[in-house]
């Protein structure tokens, strides 16, 4: 509550480099949990490829990825929009939202496969699949 009258009391060009600064703040809080994901995955497809012998690491990439899909909707609030990300997000929500959710399902999935230890290639793929779903539209490259 204190944090809202220092706001109120400060000069309108103050508040407004404020907000910008929040909005920044999101737009990089959302580039570094998406790097977060892509640094998972390629440890993912490393192990997957037998280029390094970690594969006892398979499980705790895999966790890692099922949990960050859980966030990756916050990360994308209206009021985020900037980065590499394209409006479209923000203009196409249901569409962005079925992209979310398919990559949920995709990262339990593999999430399941790595402690089976069982289809994990197929797993991988599916996640890699609904990346690049979700990056076709909606990342500008």
């Amino acid at each position: 509550m204190r944090m809202n009258r220092r706001v109120a009391a400060l000069p309108a060009g103050c508040a407004l480099a404020l907000a910008a600064s929040a909005s920044e703040g999101a737009v990089q809080y959302r580039a570094h949990t998406m790097e977060a994901i892509g640094g998972h995955m390629s440890a993912i497809v490393d192990i997957v490829r037998g280029e390094v012998a970690h594969t006892d690491h398979l499980p705790t990439h895999a966790d890692a990825l099922a949990k960050l899909a859980q966030i990756v909707p916050s990360v994308f609030a209206k009021g985020s929009e900037g980065g590499d990300t394209l409006p479209a997000v923000w203009a196409q929500p249901e569409d962005f939202q079925t992209k979310l959710d398919a990559f949920k399902d995709a990262t339990a999935k593999l999430k399941a496969a790595a402690q089976a230890e069982e289809g994990v290639g197929q797993a991988v793929r599916a996640v890699g699949q609904a990346c690049k779903s979700c990056h076709d539209e909606y990342r500008a490259e």
